[in-house]
């Protein structure tokens, strides 16, 4: 029996030994699990918070009343304008000003804006401390700038999928507003030195119903206008850009915010050149053939004449129709004025030559008739002599004038080819 009872004392001492694992093991399950528990629990409750946040923000949030409007200072809006892209210049659409014509172009922009609303800070809840994205229903519910673009023409806004605006809210009750939109704009240009010209095209953003009192509009410090690295401008190159402040005074209305973003526009010559001064250069040299033609060549130098004549003028026609119909003279109503000029001298120089040839004068040694036959025999012959004598002065002088012609024609091209160029591009 003493055995027994040490051997149940020993087992009764050695089973909690055995089972000790086996009991850690379940108390390390039961805190993962809790922890998986505790987890879980936490972002439905992250985003009852983010939801109750909005909530007691937008509860008695007035959307109609700018930020400061009982406070004597007024709101300040940073804006940055994002330019995608640049699509076309409408050279065709004008309106008759003083000196300057307004032509349209068509861009894709992104319009941000950054401004602070007090009502909208959430400071007090601490569990959130990253920016709240607001989706575009909620976005209604909340105050922004009347912005809009004084030389707008037509403008919409990008709806596809969805309306492309972004919001965010951040702890401090910073609000960072961007939208899309696609606009054609007016630009005001003077093309006296067109196409060689430089102009500058602005984007001019105002206040509708705010005044300064209220709201003040200001571009960002860092880069107020942006480009995307793949923008391409068709027919100008982008040279230089500023952003201004341009507040102006309506009279008794008072004064209204205004900026406005001048962009600088250099007008890419070789499409002009390829399409333009090369072809009509060709025709000019082309009138230039008939010199070489015999002078008996008749038609084939009117052919040659009237041909490059009505070619340049359907040239120069055309190009009249994609141009603004201005009341002064451009650069390139001078070049083809000079080329037509040209190509119709071309063709007047072979009438002159063309009558010089056959030029027949009277021989002032010749006597006047007389009675008799003889007489009358002999001088039909030596008038006959006289005549084609003279008719050779005259073809001489006509091949004379076509060898100068050869010559001159060419220098006088060049020369005022060379001024033409230095004229418009260097001098004024």
């Amino acid at each position: 029996m003493s055995v027994s009872v040490f051997h149940k004392a020993a087992l009764s001492t050695l089973l909690p030994m055995h089972r000790l694992p086996v009991q850690l093991l379940c108390l390390v399950t039961m805190l993962s699990l809790s922890e998986e528990l505790s987890t879980t629990e936490a972002s439905p409750k992250r985003a009852s918070t983010r939801r109750t946040i909005l909530d007691d923000l937008l509860i008695d949030y007035d959307p109609k009343i700018s930020p400061h409007y009982d406070e004597d200072i007024p709101t300040n809006v940073s804006v940055q304008i994002y330019i995608y892209s640049v699509d076309t210049f409408n050279e065709a659409a004008m309106v008759r000003t003083v000196k300057t014509w307004p032509r349209e172009y068509s861009l894709t922009i992104f319009v941000r804006q950054k401004w602070h609303d007090a009502r909208l800070s959430y400071s007090a809840y601490p569990i959130i401390t990253e920016p709240l994205e607001l989706d575009t229903k909620i976005m209604a519910r909340v105050w922004v700038p009347d912005l809009y673009f004084t030389n707008e023409k037509r403008a919409a806004f990008h709806v596809v999928t969805v309306p492309n605006k972004l919001m965010h809210l951040y702890r401090n009750g910073t609000i960072f507003y961007s939208v899309r939109l696609s606009m054609t704009l007016s630009c005001m240009m003077n093309l006296h030195k067109y196409p060689f010209d430089t102009q500058i095209c602005g984007i001019t953003a105002e206040s509708y119903s705010y005044t300064t009192d209220y709201l003040v509009f200001s571009w960002f410090d860092h880069r107020p206008i942006e480009y995307s690295d793949s923008l391409l401008i068709p027919q100008f190159k982008k040279q230089d850009t500023t952003a201004l402040d341009c507040t102006k005074t309506y009279g008794e209305v008072g004064n209204f915010t205004c900026i406005r973003a001048s962009i600088v526009l250099e007008r890419d010559i070789w499409y002009y050149v390829i399409q333009v001064y090369i072809p009509s250069t060709l025709i000019v040299i082309l009138s230039w053939v008939s010199f070489w033609l015999d002078v008996d060549a008749i038609p084939a130098r009117i052919t040659l004449g009237v041909l490059t004549v009505l070619t340049l003028t359907t040239q120069s026609s055309s190009l009249r129709n994609t141009l603004p119909k201005v009341s002064y003279i451009k650069a390139i109503d001078v070049w083809m004025a000079l080329c037509l000029g040209f190509v119709f001298s071309a063709l007047l120089e072979f009438a002159f030559v063309n009558v010089l040839s056959r030029r027949k004068k009277n021989d002032p040694n010749v006597e006047s008739k007389t009675g008799s036959e003889v007489d009358d025999i002999k001088q039909e012959d030596e008038t006959c002599e006289s005549k084609t004598s003279l008719t050779l002065v005259g073809r001489k002088r006509a091949l004379c004038l076509d060898r100068v012609s050869r010559v001159l024609f060419p220098a006088v091209f060049s020369f005022l080819n060379i001024f033409y160029w230095l004229f418009y591009t260097v001098w004024l």
